[in-house]
């Protein structure tokens, strides 16, 4: 019981202090179903790519578009079909940069793409990307997002 108990705790959990509970926090999340969650990570994020971008509104859209235009590229690189996907994505970044949950909610008028496969391919982007920003503290940042981006990197 007690090995249980220390592989359950230093797993990645957080704790939820108001109830006195431990949760596990996905790293993908489906909006339209967990809305109590997101409530509680946007607790945890305060800081907004806006801030985290010297809150200046042209680095906000250049370390946004970087991080879209990274997203779109890793999918050809893999063969993921993004063409045609319409989805609003909230991306929660640790203090490096690095991601640590995203959130999403497909559009009805998206293209027919599995959940499960969607999921996957997040799950495989935010392993390999990290934006090349460091602030001071967990940030995030949400917009709706159409495939294929009209933009290509410069």
């Amino acid at each position: 019981m007690r090995f249980l108990l220390g592989c359950f705790l230093t797993c990645s959990l957080w704790i939820n202090t108001a109830v006195g509970q431990y949760n596990q926090v996905p790293k993908i999340i489906e909006g339209t179903q967990n809305g109590p969650l997101l409530e509680e990570l946007n607790g945890q994020y305060k800081a907004s790519l806006f801030s985290a971008s010297e809150r200046d509104f042209a680095k906000t859209i250049h370390n946004w578009r970087l991080f879209l235009l990274s997203m779109q590229e890793y999918a050809a690189s893999i063969n993921f079909d993004l063409k045609g996907v319409k989805i609003w994505l909230k991306v929660y970044w640790a203090k490096d940069g690095s991601i640590e949950h995203m959130a999403y909610i497909l559009s009805d008028r998206s293209i027919n793409v599995d959940p499960s496969d969607l999921e996957g391919f997040l799950r495989s982007f935010m392993r390999n990307y990290k934006l090349p920003l460091v602030h001071k503290q967990r940030f995030a940042y949400d917009s709706q997002v159409l495939f294929p981006l009209p933009y290509r990197r410069q």
